[in-house]
């Protein structure tokens, strides 16, 4: 999938984003305010002017109590999404590499992610894209609101997966 940009969200791509894959409780302006404050980097995937993925790379390390404690140097990917009519396409994974690629510059060596035990073509796609099962789970809660306004509290159960990159030579 060559036609793919994969980037940091600018303040112009946060417009583009709020237009073109409208999202409720304003979830890229948060994203983008935690890579504003120095927090995360907040990736998206582009074919033009059309979004077609996201992640964020938090390097404040893992968000998890468990996954934080076992391993206190990784960088955490989350919040990986694709929209669903781009699913399948291969955008997940280039979202994945990219931002191994960005922690491997930055000179940070492990990067974690969780996968919800209930979401196993997520983890299929982790496992073949180079990632480890371990045994460290995490529950995370958070909250989310829906296009109607109503807010939903989620308690998820992650299994963290962990790979380890190295900085591209040159």
């Amino acid at each position: 999938m060559t036609d793919v940009d994969i980037r940091p969200c600018t303040d112009q791509d946060l417009e583009a984003l709020r237009s073109r894959w409208p999202a409720a409780g304003d979830v890229h302006g948060k994203h983008h305010a935690r890579q504003s404050a120095g927090h995360a980097t907040y990736l998206v995937a582009w074919r033009g002017d059309e979004p077609l993925g996201s992640g964020m790379v938090q390097w404040d390390g893992c968000v998890g109590p468990a996954a934080r404690e076992a391993f206190p140097d990784a960088v955490e990917i989350n919040h990986l999404q694709v929209r669903e009519e781009f699913r399948g396409q291969g955008v997940g994974g280039l979202l994945v590499r990219a931002a191994e690629d960005l922690a491997a510059r930055r000179g940070r060596t492990q990067v974690a992610l969780g996968v919800g035990v209930d979401n196993p073509d997520a983890e299929r796609l982790y496992l073949r894209l180079g990632y480890e099962a371990t045994v460290v789970l995490d529950d995370t809660e958070y909250d989310w609101v829906d296009e109607d306004g109503v807010v939903h509290h989620e308690v998820e159960r992650d299994q963290v997966l962990l790979r380890t990159v190295r900085r591209p030579a040159g």
